[in-house]
């Protein structure tokens, strides 16, 4: 998976796609945060968050799907959008937005978890099939050469990705908390009783500041980590054909 980073984050104008990318992850990373706080939201703030996850998964079911084809950070522009509504994408498209109101209303996150994995590797073969030439008769091309050793070990992989990515944003959130507690001590010339009463007094503010960035974090890195497993995924294949 290290070359799928490194395509990542390489190729033309890769800092604004990269940066592109993370204000989009973002948006949808805030929403991601604010819903999983444990406040109570509005109908309408649940309608507006449903809207976003839709309308992101409409975009990375075909943005990771011009990436598999490209092997490079695409451009982001409406070719996303309109790829996903051939027949082979929208059906992966379909079954990620059942799952995600299956977790949303019923509260089966366990299920959802489990399901996605078990689902990934083959829905993501059908993906690659179809990014060769973006033909749905090509979309079983790779599904066909799947076996068991193979399927078990992507899994893993993709699980790997999963643990990774949530640990990376705890020691990121770890840092960033870190320097600023060095900073405080600064200023406040190692004054433990008057640092801890700021930090009691601001329990609020900081958590819900962490959930954010955290939301945020998550949502950009597993986005880069599921696409690297999509290319380790399609290069697997082509690999054994040599």
């Amino acid at each position: 998976m290290i070359e799928g980073l490194k395509r990542l984050f390489s190729g033309d104008d890769v800092f604004h796609r990269q940066l592109t990318l993370f204000s989009i992850c973002g948006i949808v990373g805030v929403f991601e945060a604010f819903v999983n706080s444990g406040a109570s939201i509005s109908p309408l703030q649940k309608v507006a968050y449903i809207v976003v996850a839709i309308l992101f998964a409409l975009f990375y079911t075909g943005y990771e799907t011009i990436f598999m084809h490209e092997r490079e950070l695409p451009e982001i522009d409406c070719r996303s959008l309109k790829l996903v509504f051939s027949k082979v994408l929208f059906f992966t498209f379909f079954v990620g937005v059942l799952l995600f109101f299956v977790k949303l209303f019923m509260h089966k996150w366990q299920l959802t978890f489990g399901l996605e994995m078990l689902l990934a590797v083959p829905l993501t073969m059908l993906q690659a099939g179809f990014s060769y030439n973006y033909q749905n008769n090509d979309a079983v091309s790779l599904l066909k050469k799947l076996n068991l050793n193979d399927y078990i070990i992507l899994f893993f992989k993709r699980l790997l990705v999963l643990i990774c990515g949530y640990l990376l944003v705890c020691a990121i959130i770890f840092v960033i908390f870190f320097i600023a507690g060095v900073i405080l001590a600064i200023l406040y010339r190692g004054d433990i009783n008057s640092i801890a009463l700021l930090l009691s007094s601001q329990q609020f503010a900081i958590t819900r500041l962490s959930g954010l960035i955290a939301g945020v974090l998550l949502v950009y890195i597993l986005t880069l980590g599921c696409m690297a497993w999509d290319y380790e995924l399609i290069k697997t294949y082509e690999r054994e054909e040599l």
